[in-house]
């Protein structure tokens, strides 16, 4: 019998050849069910009240150190070590800088804060409240029966509070130190931090924390639209080589293509 016929072999490239590709298959239609029942699952994950109580009523009585450690003590508990979270980090950083550009002292309205994005005004006033209360009963107790001995002190007295100012300062170091870790992240926000903590250390002045503030706020605006900028030109330099590309290639179909 004849030999079998050679096999065909197929050329590696095939120049002017165009690949079929399927059309991605369309999205699902959007079911409003769907879109309900993620918002009830997220609604679901807030704390309850009993949660509130049970977190707030006795860090009140725990929480040493100021304004500082508070929040501090807030972005650890609730946040960074927690087994489910309260919030994310980019939620308690608005806050924070919520707080810092109002009066008064951020731990108070962070306090208030955290039940608020749980269950909403009254969790509010359930966090606040508890975290405020034990400092009001200990300050007018010890006003109202402690005034002579505030005001002058014996020994064993004033070893005790300068223990606990030097445990205090500790505390608002670590806290600084954690807040500043986590807030400071860009070269640009760390530079910031270092020059706040340096002008507020030598200068106390009424219009210094607002200035610093809108200062800082400046500068990240800048360093943002800069971004967006590189980012803008980059893709438009993208484009630019994917269209270059796509030109070249159609050349050369066309130049391989019979006449």
């Amino acid at each position: 019998p004849p030999p079998p016929p050679p096999p065909v072999k197929k050329p590696m490239f095939a120049f002017g050849a165009k690949k079929e590709v399927a059309p991605p298959p369309p999205p699902p239609p959007r079911d409003d069910d769907d879109v309900e029942g993620a918002s009830a699952r997220a609604h679901d994950q807030r704390r309850t009240y009993g949660d509130i109580a049970a977190s707030f009523s006795l860090m009140g009585w725990t929480a040493f150190g100021g304004p500082a450690a508070h929040v501090g003590l807030f972005n650890k508990t609730f946040v960074r070590d927690a087994a489910r979270p309260w919030m994310s980090q980019g939620v308690f950083s608005e806050l924070l800088a919520l707080g810092q550009c109002m009066p008064g002292p951020t731990s108070t309205q962070m306090s208030f804060a955290m039940g608020i994005t749980q269950r909403g005004a009254l969790g509010g006033v359930l966090s606040g409240g508890l975290f405020q209360y034990p400092g009001l009963i200990l300050m007018t107790l010890g006003g109202a029966g402690a005034a002579e001995v505030l005001v002058n002190p014996g020994g064993i007295f004033s070893a005790f509070t300068a223990g606990v100012s030097v445990a205090g300062a500790v505390l608002v170091v670590s806290a600084g130190d954690s807040l500043a870790r986590s807030q400071a992240k860009t070269p640009t926000t760390k530079a910031l931090c270092a020059l706040s903590a340096v002008v507020s250390y030598y200068y106390a002045t009424a219009w210094l924390f607002p200035t610093l503030i809108a200062f800082g706020g400046c500068v990240t605006v800048f360093e943002a639209h800069q971004r967006e900028k590189r980012v803008k030109k980059l893709d438009a330099n993208a484009d630019a080589s994917a269209n270059a590309s796509a030109s070249a290639d159609a050349d050369a179909d066309a130049e391989d293509a019979p006449s």
